[in-house]
């Protein structure tokens, strides 16, 4: 189905996008983090980061609720459509009714499934952004035998 592979490219770029995210903020604060500045702008600097990862996190989830957000659209859309196929009316169905009932309704099961795979990203990018906040929180450059 059309939606199947929309479904695939729409994961794979959002997947890819957060992995991109992690890895150039990763590269970052390596960076700035192993060089000879003192413990606290390293500090600063790591909230600063950690921010601006938490900042892309969210600007992707945003686009991923759009995403299935366009989808509960189309599958409204859809049942409108499907409206019309009613099997328990008097008058006998055609063919060609039947089989466009079979189109939507399949229509409707990819823009479902599309939909729930972007509910799933968003919410795992909401854990990833928590996690990322714990982490924060329990780690510090707060000693003298942390920082040189």
């Amino acid at each position: 189905m059309r939606a199947n592979a929309s479904s695939s490219a729409i994961a794979s770029t959002f997947a890819q996008a957060n992995e991109e995210i992690s890895r150039a903020v990763g590269r970052m604060r390596g960076a700035v983090l192993s060089s000879a500045i003192d413990c606290e702008c390293r500090d600063r600097v790591d909230v600063v980061l950690r921010d601006l990862e938490k900042l892309e996190r969210n600007r992707i989830i945003r686009r991923l609720l759009t995403a299935a957000d366009e989808q509960r659209r189309r599958i409204e859309a859809l049942l409108v459509l499907l409206g019309d196929f009613g099997p328990n009316e008097s008058a006998p169905l055609d063919d060609g009714m039947i089989a466009e009932a079979g189109l939507l309704f399949g229509d409707i099961a990819a823009a479902a499934e599309l939909g729930s795979s972007l509910l799933r990203q968003s919410r795992q990018l909401r854990l990833a952004n928590d996690v990322v906040q714990e982490v924060a929180n329990s780690t510090s450059c707060a000693g003298p035998d942390i920082c040189d």
